[in-house]
């Protein structure tokens, strides 16, 4: 069942509606790949539940296995326990929770983090919900490996990796947070960043590539505008500061003032050329940057 039609269901159930206390087990599993936006899900879970009723503050506690995991035996035991209580009247997500234990069983200390996530989702039962992120596969082999965990997470949500188009849409997003206008039209930027990302690391990173596509173009586009005639760069950055002073006056006509054809609206634009071509090696890390000349095909709208 998909995330939202759960919440619909619970939310229009008889026994919510009427005020009875919710017993339900509420732990969930998130499954998919990285960047499919489960963190993002997980803080929305955690204030969804708060708004009703089920969760006292509707906060959300993120940790993986460097939080939780001591050096010495007994600490980690504490090391959980803390965030557990960190955690009470909301949401605590535990990010790649398949790295809790590794060397098929015989890590002691990521073991002793389970015992003591176990008993303490027992005795808190009512005040916590506890949030569990993956691979599919590796998440699968961890359960299998706890089956004092396994009873414990009744419900499974499979995030999908995300498509070209979706990708698209969540660029536009970003770049719209950073109040950057992209002037290119829907299907040709579909385009251009099924271009930019291979396949073979789309599915590795999502949404993540697509930030950092977004960071990649914001450069491009700055080395665009070092290379305008040396008067309309101090053109432009005035036009930048003066629209700045009237947006933190409050005064209008922020961003419409300028002066011959560059605005203030050009500078916060990105336009066809400011995108790049990755290779594999650059999005797993090779290099802060790509180096390759920008692609020259104009796709401003």
């Amino acid at each position: 069942m998909p995330l939202k039609f759960w919440f619909s269901s619970v939310g229009h159930s008889v026994a919510f509606r009427f005020g009875f206390q919710n017993e339900q087990n509420l732990n969930m599993l998130f499954l998919g790949a990285a960047g499919t936006g489960k963190t993002s899900m997980a803080r929305a879970v955690a204030k969804i539940l708060r708004h009703m009723g089920i969760l006292e503050k509707g906060h959300l506690v993120e940790v993986c296995r460097k939080d939780l995991v001591a050096e010495y035996s007994g600490q980690s035991a504490a090391r959980t326990a803390a965030k557990v209580k960190e955690a009470l009247g909301g949401v605590l997500f535990i990010d790649e929770a398949y790295s809790l234990k590794h060397e098929e069983g015989k890590d002691s200390f990521g073991q002793e983090v389970v015992d003591t996530l176990v008993s303490e989702m027992e005795n808190n039962r009512k005040r916590l919900v506890v949030i569990m992120a993956g691979y599919t596969r590796e998440m699968a082999d961890f359960m299998r490996s706890n089956s004092g965990l396994e009873s414990r997470f009744p419900l499974s949500f499979e995030f999908p990796n995300y498509s070209y188009s979706e990708m698209a849409q969540i660029f536009r997003v970003m770049a719209r947070a950073r109040k950057l206008h992209v002037a290119v039209e829907e299907e040709k930027l579909v385009e251009l960043i099924t271009s930019c990302i291979p396949r073979s690391v789309a599915s590795k990173g999502n949404a993540r590539f697509v930030r950092n596509l977004l960071e990649i173009a914001c450069m491009r586009q700055a080395e665009r505008l070092l290379k305008l005639p040396k008067r309309t760069r101090e053109q432009v950055e005035e036009v930048a500061e003066r629209s700045r002073r009237l947006e933190e006056e409050g005064k209008e006509g922020a961003g419409r003032e300028g002066w011959g054809r560059l605005t203030l609206l050009q500078l916060m634009t990105l336009e066809g050329e400011d995108f790049s071509a990755f290779t594999e090696k650059e999005f797993e890390g090779g290099k802060p940057f790509p180096s390759y000349p920008p692609l020259r095909m104009h796709l401003s709208s």
